[in-house]
């Protein structure tokens, strides 16, 4: 039986390494795409509040006529679509209920809010919730100047009115009705529906943000659809027509691929609090509301929400309550907590229910001022502040300053901040300066468990007045940069292309990319700034798309040395020729070939790769570019058994590489500018290169870099330890085998029986 013992447990070893144990399946390298976010072209599953209101009399603020509440039918359409949908009241919404980080898209279905919420839902949009109007809605839009900034009242009869009709010509290729295109018809049900004129947008400084999608066939410059891209200001918006009674397909189609569009796709969400009356708040009408004692359009915080907002962040206002404002379950729904000098105190709960958040993760800036401005604001926010190495003086310096800043994350591309009238910092322990007046501290930060904490002595820096002037802004998106990523984003994104005038790549095509995908992650512009955080912290993926400044020694001689870590890479650059010897390109597996300087079409070469099917199924064989940056890229040559993806030829040619992976699958190089493809060449409604820098972060997030294994890290591990136990029972038994002396015969017995 001992001989047969190993015997059996071959099989059994054998058996066992094929087989996962479910409990241990579940790692990133394991994730589908959908599991990890949720991109364009793969079906989204939105969070939908509709307006659900039967009171249907036509406020005074409205010119609507024939307002309803046939919301069912939509309902049961969104629900079948998978998508989450709750109907909120006006009860609800008086409730504080409509949250950009509770729902996605707030609908009106040829209604319009009462007037004791209009200014709710106003914050929803402003904050970058998205609207989705039916008919008469539209009238809210106007009023409440969503639709044109400074037109006060309902304009109905000068910029928009009703329209009998059932047919309507589509005027636009996009991505809210993708299966049609230009001069197609769309049918509606026959009746009396809300158009807006197209002429009273000609020449204005808002034009460009509206798609006009649908016109009257008779009236061309009536529209009764449109989509709305703002570029200073609030969420996106379509307007459809319909009083919601029923849809035809023509229409229902519409829907499925507005939702999609509308849906925000942020790089972080922030909160504002309110519940403790700010000195200065964010709106006029926070005043009215009773959740500030004070309004100075100066001084709010209007530009600051807005100005977050159209860098793809989501802002909340978080408004008072019967009990603690700070809970965990609400915190739980932010990365960043904005506090403004207050006019209420907080409460020792939640004192420590925002600190146990920042500790957990949770980012904290904290706008002080200076001791005479009245009331008790500085001695609460340093009773906030009291587990923290910094907080308020006991200064009041009634002065205008420029003040000078400390090397830090957050004064990348700064050189001056204006500071008004102030309050120096304390700053001990961990504590440390970010900006200096003539050495002292008028803004300081720490970093506290897991989490931030950033605190300014003069609450004025980011108001409707400071904030435009000097690196103010520029501030701003740094603070909400840091915070936002976090100590434990694992995506660090280095791009110097900047679409949009001070942009400062929040609008590059591979920051969206990042956004549509949900990754966390920090953004950098500067070289300088990517040395410098590249080594602070550990990061997964690093993705460097640098076509304007190109790369220098310091920069190379970093990514080599991460590289060679073993960590992942995803570059784009033209500038292979200038450091054509240096180290980076072999551990990459690449040599410079020769130079591109009017490249237009580039080809695939692997039609079955990842990045060319996933998320976004491009279909063609070549990619064309629409714009030029003068050097495009360099040709490459494929060295160290990397694998060319894509090239400059037709067919996979020698030294003609241009998308290379290398052979540890732990680095994607493009040696092409591929941010100068803005075209839609696939007619999928995206921009070609969105589409390529979205499925190229996707095969580098969801495969590790490399062949993605049928097996987590973990299981892994143990079927090698398995493994190795049968290698060495079977040496063993070999061994013994072959070690045991062969036994003697017998000696035949002389003995007679």
């Amino acid at each position: 039986m001992k001989r047969v013992l190993p015997m059996i447990l071959i099989p059994i070893f054998l058996v066992t390494m094929f087989i996962v144990p479910q409990a241990l399946v579940g790692t990133s390298e394991n994730l589908t795409l959908q599991d990890l976010a949720a991109p364009a072209q793969v079906s989204r599953d939105a969070r939908i509040a509709v307006y659900d209101e039967d009171n249907v009399t036509v406020p005074t603020e409205s010119a609507a006529e024939n307002l309803t509440n046939h919301i069912s039918a939509l309902v049961t359409l969104l629900e079948n679509a998978g998508h989450e949908v709750t109907e909120l009241t006006t009860a609800d919404i008086l409730n504080h209920e409509l949250s950009v980080a509770d729902y996605d898209i707030f609908v009106m279905v040829n209604n319009v809010p009462r007037e004791n919420i209009g200014t709710l839902v106003k914050d929803y949009w402003l904050g970058g919730g998205a609207l989705l109007s039916f008919n008469s809605a539209m009238s809210y839009l106007w009023y409440q100047e969503i639709i044109y900034p400074g037109v006060t009242g309902d304009p109905r009869y000068i910029a928009w009115d009703y329209r009998p009709f059932d047919t309507q010509n589509v005027t636009v290729r996009h991505s809210t009705m993708k299966d049609y295109h230009i001069n197609d018809t769309v049918i509606e049900n026959a009746g009396n529906w809300a158009i807006a004129a197209k002429s009273i947008f000609s020449g204005s400084d808002i034009v460009d943000d509206y798609i006009f999608m649908l016109a009257n066939l008779t009236e061309p410059n009536f529209v009764s659809a449109f989509s709305v891209e703002n570029s200073y200001r609030g969420g996106r918006i379509v307007q459809l027509p319909g009083d919601g009674q029923s849809f035809t397909t023509s229409i229902r189609s519409i829907i499925f691929d507005s939702v999609d569009w509308l849906v925000p796709r942020p790089k972080g969400r922030i909160l504002f609090d309110l519940a403790h009356s700010p000195r200065n708040p964010i709106d006029s009408w926070d005043k009215d509301n009773g959740y500030s004692l004070y309004w100075v359009a100066a001084n709010g915080f209007t530009h600051l929400r807005n100005y977050l907002v159209n860098h793809t962040y989501v802002v909340d206002k978080l408004y008072p309550t019967t009990g603690d404002a700070y809970t965990s379950a609400v915190l739980a729904k932010y990365e960043m907590l904005i506090v403004a000098w207050p006019d209420l105190n907080f409460t020792d709960t939640e004192i420590t229910t925002l600190t146990n958040w920042v500790t957990n993760g949770g980012t904290l800036l904290v706008l002080g001022d200076r001791t005479g401005l009245g009331g008790n604001g500085y001695i609460w926010l340093n009773e906030l502040l009291a587990d923290y190495d910094i907080s308020l003086g006991t200064t009041d310096v009634m002065t205008y300053v420029t003040a000078t800043p400390v090397t830090h994350y957050t004064t990348e591309g700064t050189t001056s901040l204006e500071v008004g009238y102030r309050n120096y910092l304390s700053v001990i322990g961990d504590g440390f300066d970010i900006w200096e007046i003539s050495g002292n501290p008028v803004v300081a930060g720490q970093e506290y468990g897991q989490g931030r904490v950033i605190l300014s002595g003069d609450m004025n820096i980011f108001d409707n007045t400071q904030l435009m002037n000097n690196d103010n802004e520029r501030f701003l998106l740094n603070v909400a940069n840091w915070f936002t990523a976090g100590s434990d984003a694992d995506l660090l994104l280095f791009t110097d292309y900047t679409p949009l005038t001070d942009d400062f790549g929040y609008h590059a095509p591979v920051t969206l990319a990042a956004n549509e995908l949900g990754l966390s992650y920090y953004l950098t512009m500067t070289r300088t700034a990517f040395l410098d955080i590249l080594d602070a912290q550990s990061w997964d993926l690093v993705v460097v798309d640098i076509p304007n400044s190109g790369p220098n020694t310091a920069l190379l001689d970093a990514l080599y040395s991460y590289v060679d870590s073993g960590r992942k890479l995803l570059m784009c650059n033209y500038d292979v020729d200038f450091y054509p010897t240096h180290p980076l390109w072999s551990k990459i597996g690449i040599e410079y070939s020769s130079d591109i300087t009017t490249a237009d079409r580039f080809f695939v070469w692997d039609e079955m790769h990842e990045i060319f099917n996933e998320p976004f199924d491009y279909g063609l064989t070549y990619f064309n570019a629409t714009l030029s940056f003068g050097d495009d890229g360099d040709l490459l040559t494929v060295t160290g058994g990397s694998v060319a993806l894509a090239g400059y030829a037709v067919n996979e040619t020698a030294d003609n590489a241009l998308i290379v992976l290398n052979s540890a699958g732990t680095v994607l190089y493009n040696g092409f500018l591929f941010d100068m493809m803005a075209g839609d060449i696939d007619d999928s409604t995206y921009e070609d290169r969105f589409e390529l820098w979205t499925n190229e972060l996707a095969f580098m997030v969801t495969t590790g870099g490399g062949t993605t294994l049928p097996f987590d890290l973990l299981t892994l591990a143990i079927i090698g330890g398995v493994a190795l136990v049968l290698i060495i029972i079977i040496v063993l038994v070999v061994r013994r085998r072959s070690s045991t002396p062969a036994p003697k015969p017998k000696k035949k017995s002389t003995k007679k029986k």
